[in-house]
């Protein structure tokens, strides 16, 4: 790793020295000279505002006093001033005397001439017809966390994340824009500085690197992305330099992570207690488990034949730690602008490693990034721009316990779930250390303990069964011309770019296996037994290499022109992507992937004031036949200020007004992970037909409809709302129901056909509140609301008998939606409490006899047996119908203070496995079961909140309206504050800027889940629960 490190800082310090040479080689004077200070109406500096000429060829950021100085060399006659928040100044050079020109600017609530990069093309946000949603990197940077993906959770209305499971950086984050319009691939595009990238290829970038990041969510803004768009678009974009003088920025985040949920794990004596409650309900006597002898002797804790181990603790960490570090270079000049960033990262792991005598590796897990990107733009001559792009990281993931050899599977999910395998009356983790070669015990001292149904515990995964290293490693490089063309016409140009991005992971693992043993059932003697054929062995070596590429192509010509009212932004381009993978480990396979795209947007504008923008996308994929191969993707869309009109220029309190419609289509071409499903699949191995191929099968498109309005008061009050109809009309999905079954191939086998439908509608409401109360407050507060409904109308289902309740299990409902047998409270419990319930109920249950304290289902086709027949929609799917946020804070004076509230609504989990069914493993009892049915607590009127437990499965333990839980919640996701030295002590050190920190995510979290250790997003308490996470942070700028 430290060479790893040394290589990405000399590739850093090389990569800014030349932008340095670049920068000076490029030195010339110019014709007019013109400074001044930017400052707001308060007289305030605003550090960091853009000033640039009318042809846009001369530029400059003002710095932390506001300060300018700018050299003017294009003829422009007119200078405009720009900062995030206010209003765009234009001024008239002729009104210029004397060299100098200082400027104030208006606060603008609603960023109205912010450039919104969406992709391909940029649009002013004034001009947008569309649905988008935006956020700055800046806010992104509050959360301190290592995966974007995490930081984009609540930033962006229309965006559902949910976090499926918490592993330290990996975190596995589902990422949905507008709920699913499909039952296929539902992965949406992402775009990096105009460049197509693979889906999970963004996470590993910081957000100190990003300069904003959209989504894209209805036609008008992803027809244009053709076969790719049918899933939301979303684009990231990068910070570029600016001229002016090199400005260095350092900051470095010491973050410590706790789990949110961490179980209380029962001792040994209740555990022994609560085994053989479940043994006496499945009928097996009092004492089937453990003798009353054995629990007391459990309790005293003073007998080392009777322990109590928690194996939770005694091999997980209460906090883990996460050091980032980052500097980044940025200025230029006339001719050449330059960004440089890097960034490291080192992250620990939670899980305790013992230092064992003699072994010959380090088995510590952890992890190490380093990211680092350059941004070089260059103006080659007055009429030819070219820019060069290099980005990328390394990454290092060391874990405990190999993945390989006798322990294929092995991960740092797997290790954890091991932790509630083990019970806490079992001895361990090791047997005695015997010395004396002529003891008994000598044959197995200091060895491993497992019992008969763990092949894999957790002291012999983490210290004994050796290691793995990943090394990831991406490499984007772009290199891009922009030729323009006023010299034909003015305001024609054409640009093109090449990308190439690899990703190789190179796996070393080391393997070797260790003796387990078992303790004899004899609780008096600590004996024990090697279980199988288990043995010590030397440390073997694997290694396995995964590499890939894409390759973009993208091309485009460009029409942008402004006759006096009038306005015109038209582009035609064209677009060729290549991704080829390669798995040393897997025959060295080689799958291409190959689209090609060409398309046309034109946007006209009239008095900046009515907005028309038409798409038409014409794009192809090489997985469909010749003949199907390109599918059409057109859209329209229109916007009207409202504001701007004469007739409401005396309406003062109204500050904006603007009605936006579109419609269009876009597509979708991943139809999951079988490809080429034109083609029959003829398995020649093995002598016999696989599916059926469908010549005739195409691209899912989306027919989209979106409405919106954006109003504004007093320059303070800002309100957008959206809703939106999406339809899919050629599904891909089984042709299984549309076949008799006696027809002579297996129904697995027929072809999949473009006959499904299905719609989702919803809408989106945001309302952000911002106001600049005087030169020392400003106040904040945003809410943003979305909610989205899918309905499958049809996939061929076949409809169930007549016996059954519900004759249909997807068409009609949701996608995802939750299925299980209803509960009959009828009376009062909802559970058999006395064997004349089961014997007088009339029920025969299809998967198993009750017993006393089961839960008892209603009947719901009438005819005495409860099986499939009777089961029925409860609840949602697991993907948020709801999806909220709250925001707040203010600025006072040098200090910051924000915070955002993240919720869901209308989602439901499923509940199941360890922590749910008691039985799970060795067994394992939670919350959930220590007020379990019991006859005691049923004749004494005592608190009963679960069924009767059990040592395997019963009849309550299947999916029903009980284990089918309300996963809404209401999350503390970030708390932010901050505070800003004053200029006259941070120029002591000759600091422009020193901003000290500090933030936390997920403090605390309101739900409905029946176990306080279950977290609602992760639904189950065997994955990583999401962390705590406070982090103090420090960043200068010089």
């Amino acid at each position: 790793m430290n060479n790893i490190k040394k290589r990405m800082i000399l590739l850093f310090v090389c990569m800014t020295l030349g932008s340095f040479a670049a920068e000076l080689l490029a030195q010339e004077t110019g014709a007019l000279q013109l400074k001044g200070v930017v400052k707001d109406k308060y007289g305030a500096p605003l550090y960091g505002a853009l000033v640039s000429t009318e042809n846009g060829n001369d530029k400059y950021i003002t710095d932390v006093e506001g300060l300018y100085n700018i050299e003017i060399k294009d003829g422009s006659r007119f200078l405009t001033f720009s900062y995030v928040g206010y209003k765009n100044l234009k001024v008239s050079l002729d009104e210029v005397s004397g060299g100098e020109l200082d400027v104030e600017l208006l606060f603008d609530s609603r960023y109205e001439d912010e450039v919104i990069p969406l992709g391909y093309i940029n649009q002013r946000r004034n001009a947008i017809a569309g649905a988008v949603s935006t956020v700055s990197g800046q806010k992104l940077a509050k959360s301190p966390v290592a995966n974007l993906s995490q930081t984009l959770a609540g930033n962006l209305p229309g965006l559902t994340t949910i976090e499926t499971n918490s592993e330290l950086s990996r975190s596995g984050v589902e990422k949905y824009i507008r709920g699913r319009g499909t039952e296929n691939g539902n992965d949406m595009l992402v775009i990096i500085d105009g460049v197509i990238c693979p889906n999970t290829n963004y996470e590993y970038i910081s957000p100190e690197e990003i300069e904003s990041v959209a989504i894209l969510k209805d036609a008008a803004s992803t027809a244009m992305y053709g076969i790719l768009g049918g899933n939301g678009v979303l684009v990231i974009e990068t910070k570029r330099g600016n001229i002016g003088k090199p400005r260095v920025g350092v900051r470095f985040d010491q973050s410590f992570q706790q789990m949110t949920r961490r179980p209380d794990i029962q001792n040994s004596w209740e555990y022994a207690e609560m085994r053989n409650q479940a043994g006496y309900n499945d009928g097996l006597g009092a004492y089937s488990q453990f003798s009353a002898t054995a629990i007391e002797k459990y309790r005293a804790q003073n007998d080392v034949l009777y322990p109590n181990n928690n194996y939770y603790d005694m091999f997980l960490k209460d906090l883990a730690f996460m050091q980032r570090t980052g500097i980044d270079v940025s200025g230029g000049s006339e001719r050449v602008k330059y960004y440089s960033n890097v960034n490291y990262m080192h992250q620990s792991l939670p899980f305790k490693i013992t230092d064992e005598p003699g072994r010959s590796y380090d088995p510590t897990p952890g992890n190490h990034w380093v990211n680092f990107r350059s941004n070089l733009d260059i103006k080659i001559n007055n009429y030819l721009d070219g820019f060069l792009r290099l980005n990328g990281n390394v990454k290092s993931e060391k874990r405990a316990g190999s993945s390989s050899g006798g322990h294929e599977g092995i991960t740092n999910a797997t290790i954890y779930t091991s932790l509630f395998n083990l019970p806490p009356t079992m001895y361990g983790p090791l047997t005695p250390t015997v010395t004396d070669e002529n003891d008994p015990g000598y044959l197995y001292s200091n060895q491993v303990i497992t019992h008969d149904n763990e092949e894999n515990p957790t002291y012999g995964i983490l210290n004994r069964s050796g290691y793995g290293i990943d090394i990831v490693t991406n490499i984007m490089a772009q290199a891009g011309l922009n030729l323009k063309m006023d010299f034909l016409t003015k305001g024609l140009s054409m640009s093109g770019l090449f990308a190439y991005q690899t990703n190789s992971v190179h796996t070393s693992n080391t393997s070797q296996d260790y003796s387990l043993w078992v303790r004899s059932a004899d609780e008096s003697s600590l004996t024990f037994q090697k279980k199988g054929t288990s043995e010590n062995t030397a440390l073997v070596y694997y290694k396995t290499n995964l590499f890939y590429y894409n390759l973009n192509v993208f091309g485009n010509i460009k029409y942008q022109r402004m006759f006096g009212d009038h306005s015109i932004d038209a582009m035609g381009y064209a677009f060729y992507l290549q991704q080829e993978r390669e798995n040393t480990g897997a025959g060295n396979n080689v799958l291409p992937y190959k689209r090609m795209h060409f398309g046309a947007s034109a946007t006209y504008g009239y008095k900046d004031r009515y907005f028309l923008k038409g798409d038409l996308g014409y794009s192809g994929s090489d997985a469909f036949h010749k003949d199907n191969r390109f599918t059409t993707t057109p859209a329209v869309s229109a916007a009207w200020v409202v504001s701007k009109e004469d007739f409401l220029a005396d309406v003062t309190p109204l500050s904006y007004l603007k009605l936006r419609a579109s419609y269009g289509i876009s597509a979708n071409d991943n139809l999951g992970s079988t490809r080429f499903l034109y083609m029959d699949d003829i398995r020649t191995n093995n002598n016999f037909e696989g599916t059926i191929g469908n010549p005739k099968l195409e691209a899912e498109k989306m027919k989209m409809w979106n409405f919106g309005l954006d109003f504004g008061l007093f320059n303070a009050l800002n309100v957008t709302f959206d809703y939106f109809d999406q339809q899919c009309d050629n599904m891909l999905v089984s042709s299984s129901g549309l076949v008799p079954i006696y027809q002579g191939t297996a129904l697995d086998y027929y072809p999949k056909t473009n006959t499904g439908k299905m719609t989702n509608k919803g809408f989106e409401v945001g309302v952000d509140y911002r106001h600049k109360i005087n030169k020392d407050w400003t106040a904040l507060l945003g809410f943003s609301f979305a909610q989205n409904k899918n309905k499958v109308i049809s996939i061929n289902e076949s409809p169930y008998s007549d016996d059954y309740a519900y004759p249909y299990r997807s068409e009609g409902f949701a996608y995802g939606q939750k299925w299980g047998y209803l509960i009959d409270y009828s009376n009062g419990s909802g559970l058999f409490n006395m064997q004349s319930e089961i014997d007088n109920c009339g029920l025969d249950y299809a998967f198993g006899t009750p017993r006393l304290g089961d839960f008892i289902y209603k009947d719901l086709n009438g005819d005495g047996i409860i099986d499939e027949q009777d089961q029925a929609p409860i609840g949602y799917s697991s993907i948020p119908q709801q999806y909220y946020t709250v925001t707040g804070g203010f600025n006072y004076r040098n200090f910051e203070f924000s915070f955002m509230f993240q919720g869901t609504g209308k989602v439901s989990g499923t509940l199941s496995g360890i922590g749910a069914y008691e039985y799970a493993s060795q067994g394992f009892f939670t919350d959930m079961h220590k007020n379990a049915w019991t006859e005691e607590r049923f004749l004494n009127d005592q608190k009963i909140e679960g069924p009767a437990l059990a040592l395997s499965q019963s009849t309550s333990h299947v999916e029903n309206d009980y284990y089918i839980v309300d996963a809404s919640y209401l999350r503390l996701r970030n708390l932010e504050i901050a505070y800003t030295l004053p200029l006259r002590l941070s120029g002591k050190i000759f600091a422009d800027k020193i901003r000290f920190s500090l933030n936390a995510q997920n403090l605390f979290t309101i739900d409905h889940m029946p176990s306080k250790y279950i977290d609602p997003e992760t639904g189950s308490m065997s994955k990583f629960q999401p962390y705590r996470v406070y982090n103090a942070g420090v960043s200068l700028t010089f």
